[in-house]
C-alpha cells in the first residue's frame, strides 16, 4: 500500500536567511470517521457498531482520565499515550514555578505493530493540495495551462 505525498519548499523558521528546502507532506485520501472505523470493526468481530463505538468512546474517557492522574495509558500493541509539558526556561531551579508551563500535549508512542507498518510502505508522489486547486479552477474556466508560481 502506498502513502502518497506531495512535495513543497520550506524556510528553516530558526534561519531567516537560508534557502528554502523540498521537504514531503503526507497526503491523506480523507478523515475516516468513527462511525465508519466502528463499522470495519463490526464487521470483524461479534461485536455490534454500536458496541464497537460505546467501547471507543469510553477508552477516549479513560485515557483522558489517566492522564490526568498522571499515569502513562498503554493500549499495547496499539501504543502508549503520556503527557508533554511545554515550558519556558528558567535561570535558575528555584526560579521555575508552574507560570513557566505554557502547554500541555499527549504524546503518542507507537507500539511495535505500528512501528512496523513504516518498514512495508511504499511512497507515491502526488500534486500538492493548492497544485490541484489550480488545476480544477483552470478546467473550470476552460483554460489549459496553470500558473503553479503564482
Amino acid at each position: 500500500m502506498a502513502v502518497n505525498y506531495s512535495i513543497s519548499l520550506r524556510k528553516n523558521p530558526k534561519d531567516a536567511e537560508a534557502a528554502p528546502k523540498a521537504y514531503a507532506t503526507a497526503q491523506t485520501l480523507g478523515t475516516y470517521s468513527l462511525k465508519a472505523l466502528a463499522k470495519r470493526i463490526a464487521s470483524q468481530t461479534t461485536v455490534s457498531r454500536a458496541d464497537v463505538t460505546a467501547v471507543i468512546s469510553a477508552l477516549v474517557d479513560n485515557v483522558a482520565d489517566v492522564l490526568q492522574e498522571g499515569y502513562q495509558a498503554d493500549l499495547g500493541e496499539l501504543g502508549k499515550f503520556r503527557l508533554h509539558i511545554i515550558s519556558e526556561g528558567a535561570d535558575t531551579l528555584e526560579a521555575f514555578t508552574s507560570e513557566n508551563i505554557k502547554a500541555v500535549n499527549v504524546r503518542f508512542v507507537p507500539g511495535e505493530t505500528l512501528k512496523n507498518i513504516f518498514t512495508t510502505l511504499a511512497f507515491e508522489p502526488v500534486p500538492t493540495r493548492e497544485a490541484t486547486r489550480k488545476v480544477l479552477k483552470a478546467q473550470k474556466s476552460g483554460s489549459t495551462t496553470v500558473d503553479l508560481e503564482a
